[in-house]
């Protein structure tokens, strides 16, 4: 019985290098495997998710904590909501390139985004700290 080395997690056929229909790019390609949809799903609302609680920070830090300079808080408010926004839209666009990936059976390739997040909250672990540094009398 011959082997067939062209399997591939998407299905038993080899990789479509591309499909020049004319469309919208969610209707390029072929249906991926759900399952690799729907992790990649979960994957952007765990993005969301991680967004929304950005913004509750922002809003508790410029409303609940009073012992801080109003400049200060803002500052700090104002990076979270734009963490936040950052953290969405990275979001959105690595779920939408790895479901198109996967729709035309490419590899999903790399991102820096997990590295530049880290930085951005190396960033706000220091503006927090300095918060709480000037809010200390």
């Amino acid at each position: 019985m011959p082997t067939d080395d062209s399997r591939t997690p998407f299905g038993d056929r080899s990789p479509v290098d591309g499909d020049d229909r004319p469309g919208p790019w969610w209707e390029q390609g072929e249906e991926p495997d759900y399952r690799a949809t729907l992790a990649n799903e979960r994957t952007f609302l765990a993005w969301t998710r991680t967004a929304l609680a950005l913004l509750v920070c922002a809003l508790g830090g410029l409303q609940l904590i009073r012992v801080a300079p109003y400049p200060l808080r803002l500052a700090l408010a104002c990076y979270l909501i734009a963490l936040s926004v950052a953290v969405t839209a990275t979001g959105y666009f690595q779920w939408r390139a790895r479901q198109e990936r996967m729709r035309r059976r490419r590899p999903l390739g790399h991102s820096v985004a997990p590295q530049l997040i880290a930085l951005a909250f190396l960033v706000l672990a220091g503006l927090v700290s300095a918060t709480a540094a000037v809010s200390v009398h």
